[in-house]
């Protein structure tokens, strides 16, 4: 299978790439600052440099890919003090490109609970919430909402997980449940087991148009 990866130079990003070459896969890395992998050398994978709000350079990249893959991401403002509307903005060239080159399959990531549920530990809820991610997580919304009613023509799966941590893999079989949240699992995972659960999406049908949270069974 040939993989289209953005945001591959990220924490979360590198864990796919190298989860996907480990596969058999193989890999267009879609960056913009290749240097980033350089560390990465496999005859399957393939740096590219790519302006990713441009539909036009999108769709060059993904053309001949089976699936394009997201692990898209920015920093939080602290406080609130920057309005970040990196998803909404990202998401739209995106589909364009996707559209543009003839391709239908999707799976990016986003995060548990983007809209507020009310149902995580206080400091996530009081704290952590309304003081550093809320801007992040608005913008995630808006993505999820866009791709939810803009996108039926596309094949897409959303896959929300909990806290990122860089342990190794848990090697314990993932949780999911449509939807924002998913009972019964910690609010932590390792970005290994992210990867694995977003290779594991492409050929399940099941989650098609779908958010998905997940997380480890507790």
């Amino acid at each position: 299978m040939k993989i289209a990866i953005l945001g591959a130079t990220g924490p979360s990003g590198l864990q796919l790439v190298q989860e996907s070459l480990e596969r058999g896969h193989e890999v267009k890395a879609l960056v913009r600052t290749p240097d980033k992998l350089g560390h990465i050398s496999d005859p399957k994978l393939k740096v590219e440099k790519v302006d990713i709000f441009s539909e036009d350079d999108l769709s060059q990249h993904f053309s001949g890919c089976d699936v394009i893959m997201s692990c898209l991401g920015t920093v939080p403002s602290l406080f609130g003090w920057n309005t970040i509307t990196f998803y909404q903005d990202t998401i739209k060239p995106l589909v364009s490109a996707m559209r543009k080159s003839g391709n239908s399959r999707l799976v990016a990531m986003t995060a548990l609970d983007t809209i507020p549920q009310s149902r995580g530990p206080w400091i996530f809820e009081w704290v952590i919430r309304p003081v550093i991610l809320s801007s992040v997580l608005q913008s995630m919304s808006v993505m999820e909402e866009y791709l939810q009613q803009q996108c039926t023509d596309l094949d897409y799966t959303v896959v929300k997980p909990p806290g990122l941590t860089d342990q190794p893999s848990s090697g314990k079989e993932v949780k999911a449940a449509e939807g924002q949240y998913v009972e019964g699992a910690i609010r932590k995972i390792p970005r290994r087991d992210v990867a694995k659960f977003m290779l594991d999406c492409i050929p399940r049908t099941e989650w098609v148009r779908k958010l998905v949270a997940i997380g480890l069974p507790v």
